[in-house]
């Protein structure tokens, strides 16, 4: 289980939390975890964990603050752990083009695809997180691939003038 909280842990900083919020929201959550294991499945655990500091985390921060992804600090440790100084300078802009058009996106299609491609879940494991059907998720994954590639053809485009 302490794997898993330092998943949940990376994801919320993904998400915009602070180090400190973080750092409650995971202690919160285990501690519900340890108070409710007996009725929790095994195969459940880790989409419960998600569900349970994701709920916690959006109690503690008002909706447009919640949806803020891949800050700064995030770009900045991706692009110094590069060690060539010219790759490292593309990879950050490749860094900052992925965020804008991440940001651009409704916040769902911004959830679905960390979840999806940078969390690693399942679609059941999305779906139970965020309480919908598994067609739900893989129909709104695909609008969100769909949107997320227009957007990114656009900021490429829109770069090249």
């Amino acid at each position: 289980m302490l794997a898993q909280a330092e998943v949940v842990f990376k994801y919320l900083l993904k998400i915009g939390a602070r180090k400190e919020d973080a750092e409650d929201i995971v202690q919160e959550t285990i501690v519900t975890t340890m108070e409710c294991l007996t009725t929790i499945q095994p195969e459940y655990l880790r989409a419960w964990l998600f569900k349970v500091a994701l709920n916690r985390y959006y109690t503690l921060y008002n909706k447009q603050q919640r949806m803020t992804y891949w800050g700064e600090e995030e770009l900045e440790r991706v692009s110094s752990a590069l060690a060539d100084g010219e790759q490292s300078y593309l990879q950050k802009e490749h860094n900052e083009r992925l965020y804008e058009t991440l940001q651009g996106l409704q916040p769902m299609f911004q959830q679905l695809l960390l979840m999806k491609y940078d969390m690693e879940f399942s679609y059941k494991e999305i779906a139970t997180v965020l309480a919908v059907s598994e067609a739900h998720v893989k129909t709104y994954l695909q609008r969100a691939r769909a949107t997320f590639k227009k957007r990114w053809e656009e900021t490429e485009h829109g770069s090249s003038f």
